[in-house]
């Protein structure tokens, strides 16, 4: 049983049935009651089924929907899978909203399991690209050169901006890594080095640009994904969600805005039965009436007078 503070005055208005009689029927529900005043020839009460559990407008008068008591005292009795049927009829906001019921770490777990460009739309609300960049560990910008993706003219004619002091340098790492020795000139022109790297196969290429400093890299990275922000998926999950740390719980909901209702949903979907329940209790007085009145008449015949 299902007790609601439902609107009596509602019964002794459309049903003639009195507080008095009421009481009599004691534990109850309002389809029982329903029943036994249409057997004692109430005939308004023959038409209860037609003219409030059919008719939504009805159903949030009697049983006042309104008071977000009443929705989820309702929700609560009800299983999983009903919970999570609910969960579509509610706004993105709430939907949002659910998610604080999340510890934060759960919250970076359901982030971290989404594809990389909607993780994107999540970092790089909280961050720009160039804080990003300073932000994640220098291993992450390393793996961003392994990308296939990568257009080698384009970076090239980037390293033509790069000062020869510090192209050297690179070259002279890069040969300490491969081949053990330090670089015996230390002075190739800007020139010399961009054909150099440009005879490097694939592999070799990726490693000397790992081999720049870390500004270097970062303003490479920053010039390519500017040009196409699609690159910024290049980088690991690991990378793209390890900003995402140092935030507050509500500041990381707050960026979830641009999900989809189905990616949100599917989050919310994983707290438990009882706090599902407190979330759709968001759900609009009006449009829950509807569903209960189309797909949970069971539920509604389970209703009986108390106080929530």
């Amino acid at each position: 049983m299902i007790r609601l503070d439902i609107d009596l005055s509602y019964l002794t208005k459309n049903f003639e049935i009195g507080t008095q009689r009421l009481n009599q029927y004691g534990t109850k529900s309002i389809d029982e009651i329903m029943e036994a005043e249409a057997a004692q020839g109430n005939t308004k009460a023959e038409s209860f089924q037609r003219d409030v559990i059919n008719d939504p407008k009805e159903l949030v008068k009697l049983f006042k929907l309104s008071n977000a008591k009443n929705r989820y005292a309702i929700l609560s009795q009800m299983n999983s899978s009903d919970l999570e049927y609910l969960v579509n009829f509610l706004e993105p906001e709430d939907l949002q909203m659910g998610l604080m019921f999340f510890t934060k770490t759960k919250i970076l777990n359901l982030i971290y399991d989404l594809p990389k460009n909607k993780i994107c739309s999540i970092v790089f609300q909280a961050f720009s690209i160039e804080q990003f960049l300073k932000m994640i560990p220098e291993k992450e910008l390393n793996k961003f050169f392994e990308s296939d993706k990568l257009d080698k003219n384009k970076i090239l004619d980037f390293v033509k901006t790069i000062p020869e002091e510090k192209l050297n340098k690179m070259v002279e790492k890069f040969m300490f890594q491969e081949e053990g020795k330090i670089q015996q000139d230390n002075n190739w022109s800007q020139e010399h080095v961009v054909k150099w790297m440009e005879q490097l196969k694939p592999e070799k290429f990726k490693k000397a640009l790992q081999c720049f400093e870390r500004e270097e890299k970062q303003a490479l990275i920053l010039n390519l994904t500017k040009e196409d922000n699609n690159l910024l998926t290049e980088f690991s999950k690991n990378a793209l969600t390890f900003p995402l740390k140092q935030l507050d719980k509500v500041d990381i909901v707050k960026c979830m805005d641009k999900l989809e209702p189905d990616d949100l949903m599917k989050m919310v979907n994983e707290l438990p039965d009882e706090l599902l329940a407190v979330v759709v209790t968001q759900i609009d007085p009006m449009v829950f009436a509807e569903v209960l009145s189309k797909n949970f008449k069971d539920i509604l015949a389970e209703v009986g007078i108390g106080n929530v």
